[in-house]
């Protein structure tokens, strides 16, 4: 059993043009049964607005319309997820905001900052509005992140993967998921060579961690064509991995379009969930 996380937020929206369903929300509630944590969902969507220079009534009246039509979605959401929470014994909250998107990465913000996790749905496409919200929850909510990729809507943790490179984001996301990697069967503490000299082994972060009554070990890895993500992604299907901790990188959108990144890479495309943290 998952022990000190007492409540989790779970993360929906309802945007303009795309109408996708969540495997964030059924995987969260099902990690909440199984932590006996308070679960906190927020169906948000997107208010559109539009520059009152040149904007024709019809054009002002079909926006409004499809502001009621994602906001009675969102309400709709919520409702739905307060009763799949109650089915499953989970208490729960729910929210149902319709803002602007600046005001909705705000709302989130601050409530991820109250939560022991904030959980969310993958997103592949890296200029989408949800991608930005990952990156803000990421970055700025000083709280960890799981980002659930499609299909996985079962909370599972038997065997994690830490990718470790010794870095200060990588050390901090090991301390956050220890609730986790202690309630694991197999962690392995995963280096991939070729990338960076690691100022700390594998070795050494299995060590801190069986102290902490981890069943760990290291393992380091050759780079496959020079692609970390790939060799993570490949590995983590090798071994049946149910959740990989990582520490999280963002940089410019110009960057990672043009570099791309282990982070990018894995948010594209991940076989299980990413615990990350900033």
């Amino acid at each position: 059993m998952v022990q000190n996380i007492k409540s989790i937020l779970i993360g929906l929206t309802k945007e303009f043009g795309r109408d996708e369903t969540s495997s964030a929300l059924a995987y969260g509630i099902s990690l909440a049964q199984q932590a006996g944590a308070h679960a906190t969902i927020q169906a948000a969507s997107i208010k559109l607005s539009l520059s009152s220079a040149g904007v024709t009534k019809v054009v002002a009246g079909l926006v409004r319309e499809e502001n009621k039509r994602l906001h009675s979605l969102a309400q709709a959401a919520a409702r739905a997820a307060e009763a799949q929470a109650s089915s499953a014994g989970v208490a729960c909250s729910t929210e149902s905001p319709h803002l602007s998107y600046p005001e909705l990465l705000a709302v989130f913000r601050t409530q991820a900052r109250l939560h022991d996790l904030t959980i969310v749905d993958a997103e592949s496409e890296s200029l989408a509005i949800d991608r930005g919200l990952i990156e803000a929850l990421l970055m700025e909510s000083g709280r960890p992140l799981l980002v659930v990729p499609a299909t996985q809507d079962v909370f599972r943790a038997k065997r994690i993967i830490l990718a470790w490179d010794g870095s200060g984001r990588a050390a901090r996301s090991a301390a956050d998921a220890l609730p986790f990697l202690r309630a694991a069967e197999a962690v392995e503490v995963v280096a991939v060579s070729g990338e960076k000299d690691l100022p700390a082994t594998p070795t050494c972060a299995a060590l801190h961690l069986s102290r902490h009554g981890v069943h760990v070990k290291a393992q380091t890895l050759p780079v496959l064509n020079g692609d970390v993500a790939e060799t993570l992604r490949k590995h983590a299907m090798l071994i049946h991995a149910d959740l990989i901790v990582m520490g999280g990188y963002v940089h410019s959108r110009l960057r990672e379009l043009v570099f791309g990144g282990v982070t990018q890479s894995l948010l594209k495309q991940s076989p299980v969930p990413l615990f990350m943290a900033y």
